[in-house]
């Protein structure tokens, strides 16, 4: 197409420059013109057929990927990444097919253009192998719902993470602490994942050690520990709390107190019941020993 508009200007200064007389400018302007006519005539409904295309196909893709979005999004409301990813897809599957069509209107061959297209696909696919391989994981991730937005997970026996957003790339999350962390799906997907907010049955348990001194009576001690977690209503009666001597220490005798409770109440129990337990202990007369060593001195006997 480009060419019809060249060439004229091309023949008009292909001459000697001593021969560029009025004439022949005025000459090289009417060639421009009719160029330009003759391409108008030509090539102007494809051009306005192409911007229509690329119009409507622009709005219909849209159309089309915020309705299988909301479609997916009202299926599954506990995923919003979903359905904005699945949004994004379709737009640009839709866009890629509208831009074929487009060319085809200018005479481009098809097949080949998709044969050219996958070749290059293959070969982008082998030189982002990392990132393809991110697309995947997050992929497995969406649809095995390892976890969701809002969990606190642990990947690999690292850090907690309280999960933002997962993307198709990377999964966006923060530390109990606050600092926001961007970790690839790959790295995720490769690891053993630990989910703290989804447990069997909504439930999590926790080991509290109290030590007592060796002089303390021990079943004294135990009943007072039971009756501190019957005592608290976010301690599970089934599975029933386990409270037992635990091991003998080298200054007190350790006593496990292991309870059950729901997943949203664990933290909270674990630090009050921690605070309890010294406090009903000590209450209930046991002493809560402090590290200690008898170091015993034998005389030798014999004089110098």
């Amino acid at each position: 197409m480009i060419s019809h508009l060249i060439l004229p200007i091309a023949q008009a200064t292909a001459g000697e420059p001593a021969a560029n007389t009025a004439d022949e400018a005025d000459q090289a302007s009417r060639q421009f013109i009719e160029s330009i006519v003759s391409f108008a005539t030509e090539y102007g409904m494809s051009v306005l057929g192409a911007v229509i295309i690329l119009i409507v196909g622009n709005i219909v893709a849209k159309f089309i990927s915020k309705r299988i979005s909301g479609l997916i999004q009202k299926k599954h409301p506990e995923e919003p990444s979903l359905a904005s990813i699945a949004k994004q897809v379709i737009y640009i599957a839709l866009m890629v097919v509208v831009i074929i069509i487009v060319l085809g209107k200018f005479g481009v061959e098809t097949a080949s253009l998709i044969a050219v297209l996958g070749t290059a696909g293959l070969a982008i696919g082998l030189a982002l192998q990392g990132t393809l391989s991110n697309i995947a994981a997050g992929v497995m991730i969406l649809f095995l719902k390892p976890f969701r937005a809002g969990n606190a997970i642990k990947i690999g026996g690292g850090d907690v993470y309280l999960v933002d957003e997962i993307g198709l790339f990377v999964t966006k999350a923060h530390q109990p602490d606050c600092p926001k962390v961007m970790i690839p799906n790959s790295k995720i997907w490769g690891s053993i994942i630990v989910n703290y907010s989804d447990t069997v049955s909504a439930q999590r348990r926790f080991d509290i050690t109290f030590g007592i001194s060796f002089d303390d009576d021990i079943n004294k001690a135990i009943q007072i520990l039971e009756e501190l977690a019957a005592s608290d209503q976010r301690v599970l009666k089934d599975p029933a709390p386990f409270i037992k001597v635990d091991s003998l220490g080298d200054s007190s005798v350790n006593i496990m107190f292991r309870v059950y409770c729901m997943a949203s109440d664990w933290w909270p129990a674990k630090l009050d019941l921690t605070k309890a337990g010294k406090e009903a202990l000590e209450a209930g007369g046991c002493t809560i020993p402090y590290p200690q060593r008898d170091v015993h001195f034998i005389k030798d006997g014999t004089e110098g």
